[in-house]
């Protein structure tokens, strides 16, 4: 088994102020390709679809956090177009808060595995995920105080990109090259004080078991 190959990257944080928001990214060229997107914005409004290149993507989750107003998703889509193309997240309503958005491509990759939620508790936030050998995790986290790591395995920091959408969000950090070894992982988030959610999602690579499932996941409010 091989880790998935990571591609390019797209993170915005612009402020809608319609129905839907647009944003252009590449997919790389490769068999097995996948393309996730993570949003958090203000829950006021609902996400209803996501498209990548006019082609439907698959909502894995998408979660109210109350305690902080703000509404996480986390879309994908396997074998999707390659080249540059436009990805497109729908509305139930015009949005005029500011949205996190993260785009990741791979290759190589054997889809979403395993996935969990864990809203927002005392920092540091420390949770587990059991996954394949050599897949990849990714993480985000919101919270009102700043988000000062994000941590693949748990003591080692991993790169991530700060947005504010009227909270604090960390995204789009992931596990190293190599992958993580089969069994479970802890992995943690931090903040400068207070609260931090942790959401956590298995990207799967070549020789693992199939997904038949849209990623199995476990939930904790």
């Amino acid at each position: 088994m091989s880790a998935p190959t990571k591609g390019n990257t797209t993170s915005a944080n612009p402020t809608p102020g319609a129905n839907f928001k647009t944003q252009n990214h590449t997919q790389n060229t490769g068999s097995n390709g996948l393309i996730i997107a993570q949003f958090t914005m203000s829950n006021a409004r609902t996400y209803t679809s996501c498209t990548y290149g006019g082609v439907a993507m698959t909502q894995l989750y998408q979660i109210n956090r109350n305690g902080l107003s703000q509404r996480m998703a986390f879309f994908y889509l396997e074998n999707p177009p390659t080249g540059n193309n436009q990805l497109r997240i729908n509305f139930n309503n015009s949005q005029w808060n500011p949205i996190s958005m993260h785009i990741r491509s791979f290759t190589d990759c054997g889809g979403i595995g395993a996935s969990g939620r864990t809203g927002g508790q005392s920092t540091p936030n420390t949770q587990n995920l059991t996954v394949e050998q050599d897949s990849l995790i990714m993480i985000t986290s919101c919270s009102i105080n700043a988000i000062t790591s994000q941590q693949i395995p748990t003591g080692t920091n991993q790169a991530y990109t700060q947005h504010n959408t009227n909270r604090q969000v960390a995204t789009g950090s992931i596990s190293a090259n190599a992958g993580e070894s089969a069994g479970t992982v802890s992995v943690r988030a931090t903040s400068t004080f207070g609260s931090v959610t942790l959401d956590r999602t298995e990207i799967k690579g070549l020789g693992g078991s199939v997904d038949t499932t849209g990623g199995d996941f476990f939930l904790l409010m």
